[in-house]
């Protein structure tokens, strides 16, 4: 029976295994330059940012490892080549489930093109759903791939999964385990390649015309309802009242979402149009909240990512971190409250300064006299 051999499997579905951007929600793209989270996280160097904040991705060095995505502090990039459907599935009525590459020999309930594309917030759901059930992530065929310098980074993800899972009181057991030596590639018959392809190509031309028809002007975390769903029923479970010393937190160190204190020195950018910290958050996570009486800063812990871009954003230094609650649900909460008059031109937009003018009206108003004839 003819067979391919796995370059020729990974070059006929490797399209559908492409990671994808969506700007909206790049930290880079909206103006912090210090993120290069994705592309240090490339094992093949296939993607690279400019000086502009823009994107770009080598499809013919790309291999759909997916570290890219499990990298970015937004979750702004899409690896479609990971189901996390799939590996749900893998977890009913299983006694241990082990986790495999697309190149691994071993057996594996759920396979992915590399483990390393598994966003740690989707393990620590699967986690938190399961917590009887043992985890082994199969490494053995890290050594002698090219992507092999991934291990650490797999071994650490899996690590933050497990340590946030025990947080909130599933004692989940996640393990590595692999040989040294490199597995030997394996060849595919011809029946199943062609099914490989099409249910490959078939889930991503779905993904795609999904997102197209529903969720696109959403900004929030693909990985981040289902989670905060988890760890909100394991809390249930587990601390099914609130302690006298107040409900679980989430250490600041390395947490995927963190809460916020806007100090005094905060001048007032949040009655601006535009509020910096607003602009520079990848997640909606911040919002001014206007009335006449002036306008609110706002913050919701469950649509943070951590990232951090708001801070470095904040022309005074004004926002510091601070502990989130483990579960997330204390909705948007006021962080500064900034008393300002309504624009006495447009009557929308509050007002800046002793005359009463917001600074669009101000710089209309200034460039109208400009423009005035010498009566």
């Amino acid at each position: 029976m003819p067979v391919f051999p796995r370059r020729v499997v990974d070059a006929v579905v490797g399209e559908a295994l492409l990671p994808s951007l969506r700007t909206a929600r790049c930290v880079r793209w909206r103006g912090d330059r210090a993120c290069r989270a994705c592309e240090l996280a490339c094992p093949q160097q296939a993607l690279w940012l400019d000086p502009l904040g823009a994107w770009h991705l080598d499809e013919s060095a790309c291999d759909g490892c997916g570290a890219c995505a499990s990298a970015c502090p937004s979750q702004a990039i899409d690896a479609p080549g990971v189901d996390v459907n799939a590996l749900q599935r893998a977890w009913r009525g299983a006694g241990r489930v082990t986790l495999g590459c697309a190149r691994c020999d071993g057996h594996a309930d759920a396979r992915v093109p590399c483990l390393a594309g598994i966003h740690p917030e989707a393990l620590a759901t699967l986690l938190l759903r399961h917590p009887d059930t043992p985890v082994v992530l199969d490494l053995s065929s890290c050594q002698g791939c090219a992507s092999g310098a991934l291990r650490p980074v797999i071994e650490a993800q899996a690590r933050q999964a497990r340590d946030y899972a025990r947080l909130a009181g599933a004692l989940a057991d996640v393990r590595v385990s692999g040989r040294a030596e490199a597995a030997p590639a394996r060849a595919m018959d011809r029946r199943a390649f062609f099914r490989l392809a099409r249910e490959r190509t078939t889930r991503f031309v779905a993904e795609r015309l999904a997102e197209d028809g529903a969720a696109v002007a959403s900004v929030s975390l693909p990985h981040r309802p289902a989670l905060l769903d988890a760890v909100r029923a394991r809390l249930a479970v587990t601390h099914p009242t609130v302690a006298p010393a107040g409900p679980v937190m989430l250490p600041v160190a390395a947490a995927w979402y963190v809460d916020w204190d806007v100090s005094d020195a905060c001048d007032g950018c949040a009655t601006e149009t535009r509020a910096r910290c607003v602009v520079a958050c990848p997640n909606g996570a911040w919002r001014v909240a206007r009335s006449q009486g002036g306008a609110a800063l706002t913050h919701d812990a469950a649509s943070c990512s951590g990232c951090g871009a708001c801070e470095r954003a904040c022309p005074r230094s004004a926002l510091s971190a601070r502990p989130a609650a483990l579960a997330a649900d204390a909705g948007r909460r006021s962080k500064r409250t900034l008393a300002a008059g309504v624009c006495r031109s447009c009557r929308q937009a509050p007002a800046r300064g002793p005359d009463g003018l917001c600074r669009h009206c101000r710089t209309r108003l200034a460039l109208a006299e400009r423009m005035r004839p010498n009566a």
